[in-house]
């Protein structure tokens, strides 16, 4: 059975909300661990990506398949418009688990961007495509006889963070956050809240307010 669709008024909230904010809001909700590891950046500063998560599991695997990428090209002929790969790559792998042409064909499927624990290769050209690639690392070697795919549309831990299919993604230059499913609308009316308290906020500090007097007053830093 498929998942039921998401909150639209809830997501147009979390697609305009800076992952920094958004993290705010799940931290006053109690739930504090929902940002990847900092070490996995965005290609260039200006990516940022929102969307629904399809986890994906790799591992090491030294084999020679009679399918080479068979596990990738499910995955890429499974996206549908929104979502994000989440790849949670085995620790010692050293290969790119995504490059070009793997962009290329989430693109034409309409995906909003990939998150890899682990590494990819091509950057100058999937900048160039605008695809929005966050990443561990860079690596010109190949998957094959090196990894392989053993999981999509399951549980899986990137950048530390517990990840299930149909989780809400946010990322920036600031870092990448999951929302739960089950919080999004939760966490789109405390990122409303915040966001209202944080403009009137700026608005008294650039007239000169002290920022101890707005805090109190709002409550926001």
């Amino acid at each position: 059975m498929s998942a039921s669709p998401l909150d639209p008024a809830a997501l147009a909230v979390l697609e305009s909300a800076p992952a920094a904010v958004v993290s705010d809001a799940l931290d006053r909700l109690g739930h504090r661990e929902q940002v990847l590891d900092a070490s996995i950046r965005p290609l260039w500063p200006e990516a940022r990506l929102v969307g629904i998560a399809v986890p994906v599991r790799i591992v090491a695997d030294s084999s020679e398949p009679e399918l080479p990428y068979d596990g990738e090209l499910t995955l890429l002929d499974g996206l549908r418009p929104g979502e994000v790969p989440m790849l949670s790559v085995e620790a010692g792998v050293r290969c790119a688990s995504w490059g070009e042409l793997f962009s290329c064909a989430a693109l034409g499927r309409g995906a909003a961007g990939v998150v890899i624990d682990g590494y990819a290769r091509d950057a100058a050209e999937i900048r160039a495509l605008g695809f929005p690639a966050f990443v561990r690392g860079l690596s010109p070697l190949d998957t094959y006889a090196r990894a392989t795919v053993t999981g999509i549309g399951v549980e899986v831990v990137v950048g530390g963070v517990a990840v299930a299919p149909g989780d809400l993604v946010v990322a920036d230059v600031d870092g990448i956050v999951v929302v739960p499913r089950g919080l999004l609308t939760t966490v789109a009316e405390a990122v409303t809240t915040k966001r209202r308290l944080e403009g009137s906020a700026r608005d008294d500090l650039l007239a000169g307010m002290a920022i101890r007097d707005v805090w109190v007053k709002y409550g926001v830093l």
